[in-house]
């Protein structure tokens, strides 16, 4: 994060004409080099590209009929929900680390029932245009790819770079001093987006001119392709605002609430059920045929999660984890709260009671069926939930359609008779159960069997295994969505 400490003494910016619409599969290098040529490059000129662009050229237009099914499919962390009178704003982290409205994911500028998504690599897309106008023109040159976003504490918004090469990012006045003398101590300026920001006064939003070139910025120009615009990610560990506003204080609320409560106790003992992942998951259709590994990396995914969840939930005493699946017995190896029951490969009734025979041999206090399918639950929900069904002898939670259950409680093992399977909250509740309001604890309720369910999920906020399987398919080339559409498999609970 170097670069030389005194500012240019004159930048030109101007954005050439000549590129018309591009289209998947076009040559940019070849087009921006055309359009450039009237003028030419110098030695240590900057050439800005709008990312649409370089999104149509690299196929990333995709059909989208629901915006925001692409929005879920590019969103790894939700960092703030608004509704407003168009719907729900969302923002949140990226695929690419990004944070911005709507995921980056663009309906402007593209036909009708496609959006645009970013870049799948907007440094790579940059060293390759760079690389190109290098040969081509015969100069030293950088070249930043630019999106839109809006700001935290300000209105309005304004092109960052999201992709760069050859160009010093980050210019870091740390250890230098100012006009008096004074030494610098915390100075790191963005100069990857202030040249972004300028391009952006030429090129326009509307004006068809998505290439812009500044001259008079070579001190800034490096030999070298450079770090890339991902330099200008803030860390996780030293952002401030990982959350918005709402939500942070939300959860604040929650903490202090939960610190001013009696202690919990750790006295429940919880059986999840996971099947084995080539039969889970049939409703979320991963490719045309249905089939794939995504989805069962997406069945483990929200098994993980959940099973994460309980762990750190601060009522639960004891886990038991029925499954005959590798991968999940090989993730628990070693976890001295959980011990791991073959399932008997009967369904997931008998699955349920083979775990709660199981947990009845070593643990006394109430019990709790899960299922293994909730990627969106917190430890928190968790605990009011059985807060809430301690004081009854048998309790449920439904699910978030109202039909099936997530949750089934009772004081002891033995009094449990699981029903699960289509209206399940329904035969839970004649068989004696009473249904738990838990209007205040949607995570509990948000079971995945569809890419609605999903998006729902997300919203909410995903545990790191589902985000990061998520974050996986939205990066592989040519990778389907997670949509819905399959019929559920016959039995499917």
């Amino acid at each position: 994060m170097t670069g030389p400490a005194q500012p240019a003494d004159r930048v030109e910016v101007w954005a050439p004409a000549g590129i018309g619409e591009v289209r998947p599969g076009d040559d940019l290098a070849r087009l921006v080099g055309d359009a450039l040529a009237a003028g030419g490059l110098a030695d240590g000129d900057v050439v800005v590209v709008t990312s649409k662009v370089v999104s149509k050229a690299e196929g990333r237009v995709v059909l989208a009929a629901d915006r925001e099914q692409a929005i879920t499919d590019e969103t790894v962390r939700v960092v703030a929900t608004r509704e407003h009178p168009g719907g729900l704003l969302r923002i949140v982290e990226n695929r690419l680390g990004l944070v911005m409205a709507a995921a980056g994911v663009d309906a402007s500028n593209t036909p009708d029932g496609t959006v645009l998504l970013l870049p799948e690599d907007p440094d790579a897309s940059a060293r390759r245009l760079r690389a190109a106008l290098r040969t081509r023109f015969g100069v030293r040159c950088a070249v930043v790819i630019s999106d839109t976003a809006g700001r935290a504490w300000r209105e309005g918004l304004t092109d960052i770079a999201i992709g760069a090469a050859g160009l010093t990012v980050l210019e870091d006045l740390r250890g230098s001093t100012d006009a008096h003398g004074r030494v610098l101590s915390s100075t790191v300026t963005a100069v990857g987006d202030e040249v972004t920001a300028a391009s952006e006064l030429v090129r326009g939003k509307t004006a068809g001119r998505p290439v812009a070139v500044l001259r008079g910025l070579g001190a800034w120009v490096t030999e070298d392709d450079g770090p890339g615009a991902q330099a200008l990610i803030r860390a996780p560990e030293g952002d401030m605002f990982r959350l918005g506003s709402a939500e942070a204080w939300q959860e604040g609320f929650e903490a202090g609430r939960r610190s001013a409560e009696p202690a919990t106790v750790r006295e429940w003992g919880v059986v999840v059920p996971v099947k084995r992942l080539a039969d889970a998951k049939t409703r979320l259709d991963v490719g045309s045929d249905g089939q794939g590994p995504a989805r069962g990396d997406l069945a483990l995914a929200f098994a993980l999660d959940t099973i994460h969840a309980v762990l750190a939930a601060g009522r639960v005493a004891r886990l038991v984890v029925v499954t005959s699946e590798p991968s999940v017995e090989a993730a628990l190896a070693g976890r001295e709260q959980v011990t791991v029951v073959a399932d008997p490969g009967a369904g997931l009734n008998p699955a349920l009671v083979a775990g709660l025979a199981s947990l009845a041999s070593t643990h006394a206090g109430p019990v709790a069926v899960l299922l293994g399918d909730l990627p969106a639950l917190r430890p928190a929900e968790l605990d009011a939930a059985l807060g809430l069904a301690g004081g009854t002898p048998l309790a449920l939670v439904p699910d978030a359609a109202g039909t099936g259950t997530t949750l089934l409680t009772g004081r002891r093992a033995e009094a449990l008779v699981p029903r699960f399977g289509p209206g399940s909250c329904a035969a839970h509740a004649a068989g004696g159960h009473v249904v738990l309001d838990v209007t205040d604890l949607p995570t509990v309720r948000q079971d995945v069997d569809s890419a609605e369910d999903l998006e729902a999920a997300v919203r909410w906020g995903v545990g790191a295994a589902t985000a990061h399987v998520l974050a996986r398919l939205a990066s592989q080339a040519g990778a389907p969505s997670v949509r819905s559409g399959s019929p559920p498999a016959p039995g499917s609970p």
